[in-house]
């Protein structure tokens, strides 16, 4: 089972971590966490969450789902708008994709532009 990640506009739950998530993957998910297996450990018996995606962009850039609140060059070319996807995901490392939680949380555009950063160095 795959998990979800939305805005509170368009949350169908919240989960534990009071973070909004989604029953499905659709449009109105800006982030996912993976099931890559069950652990080697037999004293482990829940999935491991170790592939997180973010979604992107076609210029690469993470996805605002809050543009009013930063100031990210978002835009687009031409090309970008009719040829490329808006709903494309990228892999990043779990400590980015928790920035990204926060932000989609919180609404605090530090959250932001920290994973922004961070994303850009991998």
């Amino acid at each position: 089972m795959n998990n979800y990640y939305t805005t509170d506009q368009y949350k169908d739950f919240v989960d534990d971590n009071e973070n909004c998530r989604r029953k499905i993957d659709d449009n109105k998910v800006f982030a996912k966490s993976v099931k890559s297996g069950y652990s080697t450990d037999i004293r482990e018996s829940s999935p491991r969450y170790n592939k997180y995606y973010i979604r992107v962009h076609p210029n690469r850039k993470l996805y605002d789902p809050f543009p009013l609140y930063s100031v990210s060059d978002n835009k687009n070319s031409f090309v970008d708008k009719i040829c490329k996807s808006e709903n494309t995901y990228r892999e990043v490392t779990e400590s980015v994709f928790n920035m990204y939680l926060n932000y989609l949380k919180t609404e605090n555009v530090q959250w932001f532009n920290r994973a922004q950063r961070e994303s850009s160095n991998l």
